[in-house]
């Protein structure tokens, strides 16, 4: 049986416009996260963001945190009375905001906190340190790799 042109014409557009709409489908439901809520506030805010950033470089001792296989530690510098140290810890994943999740910091008398690893979810870890002595405020982040 031969196909006469036309008709391979009109079944190459119902093809396309088929694939189309597929396309259009599946794009419709996919789930698109912002990277935080209200991202514009956060924004005009980010300049106290950039102040914590520079006065933490200009520390003698940076804040250490150490990606252990049970556990993840963070180690304050000494220059710090353990007491004075408060603030939080915020454990973001970038593939799955709903797996956030902070913990207050609390480190003991040699300036370590240690967090227990039971809570993460093997993959990428945005670990965001915001943290106040002496009601100077210091800010650290270092992605972690959980396996």
């Amino acid at each position: 049986m031969k196909i006469s042109w036309g008709t391979k014409i009109a079944a190459t557009y119902i093809l396309f416009v088929i694939g189309v709409l597929i396309m259009v489908f599946v794009f419709m439901n996919q789930d698109v996260s912002l990277v935080t809520e209200n991202y514009y506030a956060k924004e005009l805010e980010y300049q106290n963001q950039i102040d914590k950033i520079n006065r933490t470089n200009q520390l003698e001792e940076q804040l250490q945190i150490i990606n252990q296989q049970a556990s993840v530690k963070f180690i304050f510098p000494n220059q710090f009375d353990y007491n004075s140290i408060a603030g939080t810890i915020h454990f973001y994943r970038p593939s799955d905001p709903a797996e956030d999740f902070i913990v207050k910091i609390s480190p003991d008398t040699l300036r370590t906190q240690i967090v227990s690893a039971d809570k993460f979810i093997k993959g990428v870890w945005k670990v965001k340190v915001d943290w106040e002595v002496n009601g100077n405020s210091y800010y650290n982040e270092k992605i972690l790799m959980v396996n």
